[in-house]
């Protein structure tokens, strides 16, 4: 069984309503590749912006999977020195890393804020199809804050060691 870790109601709202939305993104990205792989090579008639679709999809796909991936603590990490690191100082560096990723998460949610208000009193548009960027800026900025708590959240955990042939667990 699973030992429960502080703000687990956090994971139990946030992580599927994030796969949900990650699974919708990319089940919208296969079609519009199909559709438009075999508009354009079967039909001769490209989808119609198909290009801007998959880079606005693709942002939103990024961005929402950036606290998903945050809560369940499957970012890469390097583990070389974990074996022979002692346990107080493996917390200080769970501890500093987690501060200092919800600090630049933070700072960067804040800008793309600053920025989508920017693209939103200019009217920036897609060239295509004319897709205002402010909404798609704004929602990488709400994203992104999430990711910033998500840290801030991983920061009450127990850090995991990723020590090949162990069982993982939280320290104790």
């Amino acid at each position: 069984m699973k030992s429960r870790q502080p703000l687990d109601w956090l994971d139990r709202a946030l992580v599927p309503a994030l796969g949900h939305v990650a699974a919708a993104l990319i089940l919208c990205l296969m079609l519009l590749t199909c559709v438009d792989v075999v508009g354009r090579y079967f039909l001769n008639k490209p989808v119609t912006g198909g290009f801007e679709l998959t880079e606005v999809l693709l942002a939103a796909l990024i961005f929402a999977g950036l606290p998903l991936v945050t809560l369940r603590g499957d970012h890469i990490t390097v583990d070389l020195f974990d074996p022979v690191t002692p346990d107080w100082l493996f917390r200080i560096q769970h501890a500093l890393a987690s501060l200092i990723g919800a600090a630049c998460t933070g700072c960067l949610s804040w800008r793309l804020w600053l920025r989508a208000g920017d693209l939103q009193r200019a009217g920036e548009t897609t060239s295509q199809l004319q897709f205002r960027l402010a909404w798609l800026t704004y929602a990488m900025a709400i994203l992104m804050a999430l990711t910033a708590a998500a840290l801030l959240v991983t920061l009450f955990r127990r850090p995991h060691r990723h020590i090949p042939g162990e069982s993982e667990g939280p320290l104790a």
